[in-house]
């Protein structure tokens, strides 16, 4: 009887800070009422205030969730050693990775909200999310890490030439993801192959 209790409160749980997160990310913080969290995910006031202080408590719940949880989501085994192409790998991962986040960030807010709601989030957050300067922060520093390490390795297997300045190439491949990912919020959808040919454009000038 405990642990139906449990799933049932998990389950519970769960509804809420989905569907207010896709209310949050469709109409706006500031837009959006405990009203219409309750009318959006059909769970009782009672039930609310069971899991959650307030509003601003499901808020923060759900951008630790679902945007901390969605930057940094990346797949195991990312530095192949034993590559002789550890660079190639690695940059191939990291796209397919993203497509794999994108499909399941679009199916999990069922396809209501558009890159530009995204996008529009995350400048709120930047100014409305305690720690958020922090967070970010600390999320650009084991990026950069994890593509130092992964050149230093490529360098290493003559995978790419010694005098590629290092963090020139994370700056290069990494505004192409920014550059593309702000075009998509104004148009469509980010393409991956897309991505993926813009990357591997910066990667064949430094293998040569």
């Amino acid at each position: 009887m405990e642990n139906q209790t449990d799933k049932e409160s998990i389950s519970k749980k769960d509804i809420i800070l989905n569907e207010s997160f896709r209310l949050f990310l469709k109409k706006g913080y500031a837009a959006v009422s405990f009203s219409d969290l309750v009318e959006a995910t059909h769970v009782s006031r009672g039930n609310m205030f069971h899991h959650f202080k307030n509003k601003e408590d499901i808020f923060h719940h759900a951008v630790d969730r679902f945007v901390f949880q969605f930057l940094t989501d990346d797949a195991p085994g990312l530095l192949a050693f034993t590559s002789s192409t550890p660079l190639k790998d690695f940059i191939d991962n990291r796209v397919e990775n993203i497509g794999r986040r994108m499909k399941s960030f679009f199916i999990m807010t069922k396809n209501t909200v558009t890159p530009a709601n995204f996008m529009s989030f995350i400048l709120y957050l930047k100014d409305n999310y305690p720690d958020w300067k922090e967070k970010f922060q600390e999320y650009e520093n084991r990026k950069n890490i994890e593509w130092k390490e992964v050149i230093e390795l490529a360098k290493k297997k003559g995978e790419i030439t010694q005098t590629v300045e290092t963090e020139k190439i994370i700056s290069s491949i990494r505004n192409v993801y920014l550059g593309l990912s702000y075009r998509s919020a104004l148009s469509s959808q980010l393409s991956i192959s897309e991505l993926k040919e813009q990357i591997h454009i910066i990667y064949d000038l430094i293998t040569k």
